[in-house]
């Protein structure tokens, strides 16, 4: 029953809307110094996961950063935010994953013209390095510039949790190819990204190709479907990135190191050094960064 008491307020079962009010100030202030209590003893951290455009950071997409804020309240419970990771850029390292790339940049600045069978019990021999092909317009060396992007692309793969190893790091080492294959087995990487340029005859010739292994013998056979694979999404998320014309997949057995593979492999034909304006195009730092970035985001896809 409601009636007007003293207060001048309707009350329900004889008590005043007032008291109420007061108590639930009390609540309120009670509430506030447990809050500070809590605060003051204890520390927490919170994952917060953001998008960021991580053009500044890796390879121009959008990545999934995840990083971890820590709360340290004092007794008044101030909070000091601190970040444990404050750098955002391609130095950061992200978990660990358990996929082994091994890197071959082609060619040395030095020909190797010693022989060596083109495939396992073939009498066909064919020379260990020709040295590659030379800028039309540059005079860059090819080996040069394989060099270049494959050890920009080892730095990303690397902070990118990858495990990475390289065939080579300097212009001067001069590999045969089996010797090249042969790294690869014994990583049993997961997969080799050999890296090269084109070069033709014909000046007009443009834009970049995939070769992978053809089946020839039980190496191939076991190997060319998931070559295959990443061939064409490595290809293809390098021509969409850069961009550059995508002249396609090669199924070849004229590769050395093709044939002596045990894991997947593939070469990559970044473009033409025989062309005047992809020449200068390669040889070039920021192209190169390009070629590198467009690389590991079609690695990254094939291990997603």
């Amino acid at each position: 029953m409601y009636i007007i008491n003293n207060c001048g307020i309707s009350v329900h079962n004889n008590y005043c809307k007032g008291d109420d009010i007061v108590k639930k100030k009390y609540l309120i202030i009670f509430i506030f110094f447990i809050q500070i209590f809590i605060c003051s003893c204890l520390n927490f951290e919170i994952a917060s996961t953001k998008y960021v455009n991580s053009t500044d950071y890796t390879a121009n997409e959008a990545e999934k950063i995840t990083y971890t804020f820590n709360y340290n309240c004092c007794t008044n419970c101030n909070r000091n935010l601190t970040v444990n990771d404050s750098t955002y850029n391609l130095n950061n390292k992200s978990s660990e994953k358990n996929i082994t790339i091994v890197l071959d940049p082609g060619h040395s600045n030095v020909a190797n013209l010693e022989k060596e069978p083109i495939a396992p019990e073939s009498l066909e021999m064919k020379i260990k390095d020709g040295g590659g092909a030379i800028g039309v317009l540059t005079n860059t060396r090819e080996s040069d510039i394989n060099l270049n992007v494959a050890l920009k692309l080892r730095d990303l793969l690397k902070n990118n949790g990858y495990n990475v190893v390289m065939t080579k790091t300097k212009p001067t080492e001069s590999l045969g190819n089996i010797e090249r294959a042969e790294i690869g087995n014994k990583e049993s990487a997961n997969l080799v990204l050999r890296i090269h340029c084109d070069s033709n005859d014909d000046e007009s010739c443009y834009g970049a190709s995939m070769l992978v292994p053809k089946v020839i013998n039980e190496n191939t056979q076991k190997i060319y479907d998931e070559s295959s694979r990443c061939g064409k999404i490595i290809l293809d998320s390098l021509c969409e990135y850069i961009p550059i014309y995508n002249r396609g997949i090669i199924c070849t057995d004229q590769m050395t190191g093709f044939n002596w593979s045990c894991v997947p492999v593939v070469l990559i034909e970044m473009g033409f050094l025989s062309n005047p304006d992809e020449d200068e195009l390669l040889s070039s730092n920021d192209y190169e960064e390009k070629l590198s970035n467009g690389l590991f985001l079609g690695i990254k896809k094939c291990f997603e």
